[in-house]
């Protein structure tokens, strides 16, 4: 039994239940395995549960690494297999690749995706599309996807993500994980400690503007983190005890997501600078990096931001000269038509808009920030890591942790840090940080 089976413990896979916090939870995946023959448990739960035909999506190299592995598993039962491959070349989840692998799927009862985030997003979205079973056979442990209800597409040259049915079934064998270029499997250990930042923006929202939290999802991950970073150098040796581990928590980040019913556990500030750098690559080719890289950089970074909002003492702050330094929303749109012109702006514009605090509001805020920050202090200390224990842990699995070793630029990761939180509603460290004067305005 892997971790994520065991950690599941208060209820179970394809459950449904009331909580506290007054929303019904459901955790509709029905298998999840990590184990040295997921593909025959794929094969024996796709012939019990998902129907006598599927589509199967993979790429040259995928279908190389695991595709007759899986495929010769399949064989024994009586399921009519037609396949899509495509090429080795990478490339990235569009729409209109979604609708292709969708329409593939017209005539049979379930899909199956040989790969990782780019074919599984393809594959959930097919599914969800069709309102067919989705099965993942995960080739990397670079990102918390597998089990998550969202997909990441990219719509009229936008990534954007986007709600979805999560995959009825996933199923991974670490040998073929530990496969991967280690800088995926960095990647995807980089991507899970960021929910250390992004629970505590979570939680710093509803204590600050009293948007909804709820402290279930973040049960998926305790004692999880520990284990990635007392581990770190066998994961950057791609040991496979190591490896499912990442897998382990990957996993369990993708459900505390959906039972949450959206990304708020495990997409905070740090996430939105990982997005800015891939709306800038998408609009303009500049370059960019892996997901899970992007956002272990972005992530020591907003870790430092915390623990200088957590230092901070109460009298030493000046409200008024605060609200005198914040911009007025003039030259926030300015800046926002500048980064993505006009029909980008204007979708970005109505984001930021939704969350902008007028003057009284704002100093409303810093109030409420001076009133609880010993609340925070404690509060929030169950999910930060320091920072420097973060970005230890990262570079011992193999990944970077500045802004200087990643694919994109310095320039534009600097750039990010001031103005990827105007890009969606959700509140974060980004926008603390400045209305506390932290950082720059």
């Amino acid at each position: 039994m892997s971790n994520s089976q065991e950690k599941l413990g208060w209820h179970s896979l394809g459950t449904s239940f009331d909580c506290p916090c007054g929303i019904r939870h459901a955790l509709p995946i029905e298998a999840c395995v990590v184990g040295d023959d997921a593909a025959r448990s794929l094969a024996d739960f796709a012939h019990s549960r998902c129907g006598t035909s599927c589509l199967v999506i993979s790429d040259e190299n995928t279908r190389q690494v695991c595709g007759e592995q899986l495929l010769s598993k399949m064989g024994k039962y009586p399921i009519k297999v037609s396949e899509h491959m495509f090429p080795a070349e990478a490339f990235e989840a569009t729409l209109e690749k979604g609708d292709e692998v969708a329409a593939l799927g017209n005539d049979v009862d379930f899909y199956v995706a040989i790969g990782a985030g780019t074919l599984s997003d393809l594959a959930k979205y097919a599914g969800n599309v069709q309102d067919k079973p989705v099965l993942l056979f995960p080739t990397a442990a670079s990102m918390n996807g597998y089990s998550s209800a969202i997909v990441a597409l990219k719509i009229r040259g936008l990534k954007r993500t986007m709600p979805c049915k999560p995959a009825t079934g996933i199923f991974a064998e670490p040998a073929v994980v530990a496969t991967a270029p280690q800088r995926m499997l960095a990647a995807g250990v980089a991507d899970f400690l960021s929910k250390c930042s992004s629970s505590a923006d979570w939680q710093a929202a509803h204590i600050l503007r009293g948007d909804y939290y709820c402290p279930r999802p973040r049960e998926f991950n305790e004692g999880v983190q520990e284990k990635l970073l007392v581990n770190a150098s066998a994961i950057g040796r791609a040991e496979p005890d190591a490896v499912r581990l990442v897998l382990d928590a990957l996993l369990l980040s993708g459900f505390g997501m959906v039972i949450a019913g959206s990304s708020a556990p495990a997409s905070g500030g740090e996430h939105l600078l990982s997005h800015f750098i891939d709306m800038k690559h998408a609009l303009y080719g500049t370059a960019n990096d892996l997901h899970g890289t992007q956002v272990g950089v972005a992530t020591v970074y907003t870790l430092g931001l915390w623990e200088k909002i957590l230092d901070l003492e109460v009298a030493d702050l000046d409200i008024e000269a605060i609200l005198s330094h914040q911009p007025d929303n003039s030259l926030i749109k300015d800046r926002i038509f500048e980064d993505w012109g006009d029909a980008v702006g204007q979708e970005v514009w109505e984001q930021w808009t939704e969350k902008a605090p007028g003057t009284e509001e704002l100093r409303h805020r810093i109030m409420t920030f001076c009133e609880h920050l010993p609340e925070l202090r404690t509060s929030l200390s169950k999910d930060l890591l320091p920072a420097n224990q973060v970005a230890h842990c990262i570079e011992a699995c193999g990944g970077p942790t500045t802004a200087e070793a990643m694919l994109a630029s310095t320039e534009m990761f600097q750039l990010a840090t001031s103005r990827a939180r105007y890009l969606r509603n959700r509140y974060t460290v980004l926008d603390l940080a400045v209305e506390l004067g932290i950082t720059p305005c």
